[in-house]
């Protein structure tokens, strides 16, 4: 399965060195790009001798590296700016989903499940949204599955109740079988298997309700 790789995950994985290694089937966010190329920083994938990042040539790069030298002791940062640069930096990750949250009532008549877009070939799986980032920090909506499966990455928050049927969830190498009634929590950067066997209806919940826009997905 596919993982999309952000610039505050790849940020996370460059420590003294410049290479950084890959699981095969990454793939990088626009800003994760750009991250590489603003550090210079050689991505490789599993089993590959190829680039992700094609880098600077190295008399450019020296060069733009003399010259950030140059400015950082021509311009010293004192402790003032750097506490604005992080308070700005925090505003904007911790700052909520939705401006302006509104109480939202969607009646069962106006839920019309749509064929999921991205499931796979052959897979009977149905999804909507009912709250978006338009009305909430959270997002929920209702997903389907007839004796169909889906692998996924989550990079949100989420907690699913079951409505009907019989929900298989994989995650962590632990499979959960649960029915109607019951409520699963899973953490942020599971990797996980929906399914069902026969037939399944599961309301979800998202936090935050903006995250495939954080996610550059």
């Amino acid at each position: 399965m596919k993982r999309l790789l952000t610039a505050v995950e790849l940020r996370a994985l460059v420590k003294d060195g410049k290479t950084v290694v890959l699981p095969a089937e990454t793939i990088l966010s626009p800003s994760a790009k750009d991250l590489a190329k603003e550090l210079g920083i050689n991505l490789t994938i599993e089993g590959s001798v190829s680039h992700l990042i094609d880098q600077q040539p190295k008399k450019e790069q020296d060069s733009l590296n003399s010259l950030n030298s140059s400015k950082k002791e021509a311009s010293p940062t004192s402790d003032s700016d750097i506490r604005k640069v992080v308070v700005k930096v925090l505003g904007e990750y911790l700052k909520p989903a939705c401006p302006n949250p509104v109480p939202t009532h969607v009646k069962s008549e106006k839920v019309n499940i749509q064929d999921f877009e991205q499931a796979p070939p052959g897979q009977k799986i149905g999804m909507v949204d009912v709250v978006t980032s338009r009305e909430g920090n959270l997002a929920a909506g209702f997903m389907t599955f007839e004796r169909s499966s889906l692998p996924w990455f989550l990079t949100y928050d989420e907690v699913d109740y079951v409505v009907e049927g019989e929900f298989h969830l994989q995650v962590d190498n632990k499979l959960i079988k649960a029915g109607p009634g019951d409520v699963i929590y899973i953490p942020k950067h599971s990797k996980v298997v929906f399914s069902s066997p026969n037939f399944t209806k599961v309301f979800y919940v998202t936090y935050p309700a903006n995250w495939a826009e954080i996610s550059g997905t």
